[in-house]
């Protein structure tokens, strides 16, 4: 017995570790693709577009191979109807929102800000819930959102201070937070429509996401520049396009796999201690020298996150998946 529980704790561990490493790849080498000096053009809406259709495909022949391993396993396609589904469409706007306003963000900032721009995430998750689902504040909610907010203005001054951020970058950290609460919220909706199946919503996100950015890449002129300056017969752009498109989808499937595994309480715990991970590599790898007061607010940023994580009195009050059932109409 004692040897079971030491084979699902190595289990537990080796997946948190992939989650990790993936996640962390994933921001290194996005913000690699989206800066000037690798480019030389904005290509974003071009990167994530690129990304999500190299997601479905992974999706797809994952799907495939299991299909032909296992005969009884089930196809994972969606009916079409299903993509006009009111909250699958607010899923994928938002989604698609995420997608480009991420990019942005990282052509802006620096990985080792990234965490501190996003952290505003949980406190929009906060805001919403209480104007839209009137789900009630708790005091060591708004202590932990205190937190938060202290940490991110603490940083952003400091990297204003150091000439290392924009207004565009703190703007796009801002947008992209919001977004991503909204999403993460209809997500949860669309879990009940789609029997929990993880790998389903990714396919609904990334499929919805093609569609909707196509006439993007047109519209803002970047297909036009890229095929112009040759951007798209580089096969060094193309590789890294695959690359991060099949670490994109591995990161949302590991994410639901530890939750599976554990709890929602610990994956938050693991992603926190992952961002202060990923943070000191980004100062280490880009040799950056950061103040006392920086690493201050990255510190209250990530105790914000980690008191909301631990603090929460059980699942059911978990402010993000906190979601009403719809009534249905006859």
């Amino acid at each position: 017995m004692g040897k079971r529980d030491g084979l699902q704790q190595l289990h537990i561990l080796f997946v948190i570790a992939c989650h990790w490493a993936m996640s962390i790849t994933l921001v290194f080498v996005n913000k690699h693709m989206v800066s000037s000096s690798t480019l030389g053009h904005d290509l974003t809406v071009v990167i994530a577009w690129s990304q999500s259709f190299v997601s479905v495909l992974a999706i797809l022949i994952g799907a495939s191979v299991q299909m032909l391993l296992d005969p009884s396993a089930r196809w994972i396609a969606s009916s079409p109807s299903l993509l006009l589904n009111s909250d699958v469409l607010a899923m994928s706007f938002a989604f698609v929102a995420v997608l480009v306003l991420n990019n942005l963000l990282l052509k802006h900032i620096g990985v080792a800000f990234y965490q501190v721009a996003r952290s505003s995430t949980l406190v929009f998750s906060v805001m919403f819930s209480r104007l839209f689902l009137h789900v009630p504040i708790t005091g060591k909610i708004g202590f932990s959102c205190f937190l938060i907010i202290c940490g991110f203005l603490i940083s952003a001054d400091e990297e204003r201070a150091l000439n290392s951020i924009t207004f565009a970058g703190i703007t796009y950290g801002v947008l992209a937070s919001m977004v991503a609460a909204l999403c993460g919220i209809y997500c949860k909706r669309v879990d009940k429509v789609v029997d929990g199946d993880s790998l389903k919503i990714a396919l609904l996100n990334n499929g919805s996401s093609i569609i909707l950015l196509f006439p993007l890449i047109f519209s803002t002129g970047q297909f036009h520049t890229a095929w112009m300056t040759g951007q798209l017969w580089k096969v060094t752009l193309w590789w890294q396009l695959i690359v991060t498109g099949v670490i994109s989808m591995m990161v949302g499937w590991t994410s639901n796999k530890v939750i599976s595994l554990t709890s929602p309480v610990t994956h938050n715990v693991s992603i926190n201690a992952k961002s202060l991970l990923q943070t000191i590599l980004a100062v280490i790898f880009h040799e950056e020298k950061k103040t006392f007061l920086w690493w201050v607010g990255n510190l209250l940023v990530m105790l914000g996150i980690m008191l909301y994580a631990t603090n929460k009195s059980s699942t059911s009050n978990e402010i993000i998946i906190t979601i009403p059932e719809k009534k249905e109409t006859r």
